[in-house]
């Protein structure tokens, strides 16, 4: 039950967005008079990135899940940007114990320039082969105090809007309002991400974030080569399920334990890693996943004849990720100790962090989406040979990755392509 010490409710909402997702959204069809804006800072700048590190937290976060037999997909980097922005008004011990996880610079300028720099390479791609976008927003209760050296590092850092909602008089519109931009940024992916109730009178601010992609493969697959076969779960039990197929020549390895293969997407910024014991035993596998284990993989692949075979799959996730939080290591903003003096004099401390996630992988591409929750309250060269065959028709491990940067956009594993 949260408490109510003349209770002020901070939201903080992060999300991975699907679809036009730009920083200035068009708010006309929400039909929200409350609603106002305050223009954001825009840049023209093309820097080459300096990755935020995003990778580490990625497979911290990833181990920290609770296994059981289910497919995981999620995306680090919308966790990582929304708990950076809540990150920039922490203080202390909570400042720390976030920073620490978070694995994020202690240098402010150079931490905050990463975030930018990140958020602008994926907000103007170099290409119209692909859509990627990502927008961040600060919803504030009017005429609340939060401070302006806050609400300026988000602007000038986080490209963020800022917007004002009068939640203590229509709560349950102002959730209608922010899950209606949600969805609107995730092309409808993600619906409902704040259930009724996570928004009331004494919310005072709500911080959303979104991403969107949608890509087509380099080479896509036929859909006359699409065939019914069977996927073999963790149990052995055999399942019906389309299998597509392709021969073409991609980057692969491949050890005594496992394959592995990367599938561009058009324009080649981005790709599908696979990674597919050869004994159908991924939580072996799992153990190995480091940031360092995937870096080896990518230096030793090389360009192969490859006779593709992956399913085609569909699914929506949702977790709550309170107690992986806390047994990664931020333990403090959970409590009434919690230090976010950087925001507002108020004491406030994280009420519940809420992640929905949406992947669609076919012929012609893969779609995905994702949004995070944090609601914040007052606390007290091809081979002429053979071709290589690389069947996944058992679990299997994958990730999307920005190949200019490095930076692991999403994570999933696949257990049973029935969703």
């Amino acid at each position: 039950m949260r408490k109510r010490i003349g209770s002020v409710l901070m939201l903080l909402i992060v999300g991975i967005m699907l679809a036009s997702g730009c920083v200035n959204t068009d708010f006309s069809s929400l039909n929200y008079t409350e609603s106002t804006s305050i223009v954001p800072y825009t840049y023209n700048d093309t820097l080459k990135c300096k990755m935020p590190p995003v990778n580490d937290f990625t497979f911290l976060l990833y181990h920290s899940l609770p296994k059981k037999e289910d497919n995981i997909f999620l995306s680090p980097y919308s966790i990582l940007t929304a708990l950076a922005m809540l990150y920039e008004g922490a203080e202390g011990t909570t400042k720390d114990e976030m920073g620490k996880v978070l694995h994020l610079p202690e240098d402010d300028l150079e931490r905050r320039g990463e975030f930018r720099c990140m958020i602008l390479s994926i907000t103007n791609p170099a290409s119209d082969a692909y859509i990627l976008r990502t927008a961040n927003a600060l919803w504030i209760q009017k005429g609340y105090p939060l401070k302006e050296d806050y609400i300026d590092v988000i602007r000038r850092y986080y490209l963020a809007e800022v917007r004002e909602l009068v939640f203590s008089e229509d709560p349950e519109r102002s959730r209608k309002i922010i899950n209606e931009w949600i969805e609107k940024q995730t092309n409808r992916k993600i619906v409902n991400l704040m259930p009724p109730g996570a928004i009331d009178e004494f919310t005072r601010l709500v911080i959303t974030n979104a991403i969107y992609f949608k890509a087509n493969w380099s080479n896509k697959f036929n859909p006359e080569n699409t065939y019914n076969g069977t996927f073999i779960l963790t149990s052995g039990e055999k399942v019906k399920v389309e299998m597509m197929h392709q021969v073409n020549s991609f980057s692969y390895m491949e050890t005594e334990e496992f394959q592995a293969l990367e599938m561009p997407y058009e324009d080649n910024k981005l790709s599908m890693l696979i990674i597919l014991p050869k004994e159908n035993n991924i939580s072996t596998l799992e153990k190995k996943l480091t940031s360092e284990f995937v870096e080896n993989i990518l230096s030793s692949m090389r360009l192969e004849k490859v006779d593709v075979i992956i399913p085609k799959f569909s699914f929506e996730r949702s977790y709550i990720l309170n107690d992986v939080l806390q047994k990664m290591g931020i333990r403090e903003a959970f409590t009434d100790r919690a230090d976010f003096s950087g925001i507002t004099e108020d004491r406030l401390m994280i009420s519940v962090v809420v992640h929905k996630t949406f992947i669609k992988v076919a012929e012609k591409g893969t779609e995905v989406a994702a949004a995070t929750g944090v609601v914040v309250t007052l606390a007290a060269p091809p081979s002429e040979e053979h071709p290589k065959v690389f069947k996944a028709d058992h679990p299997f491990i994958f990730l999307i990755r920005d190949r200019e940067t490095g930076a692991v956009l999403f994570i999933g594993r696949l257990m049973d392509p029935r969703g």
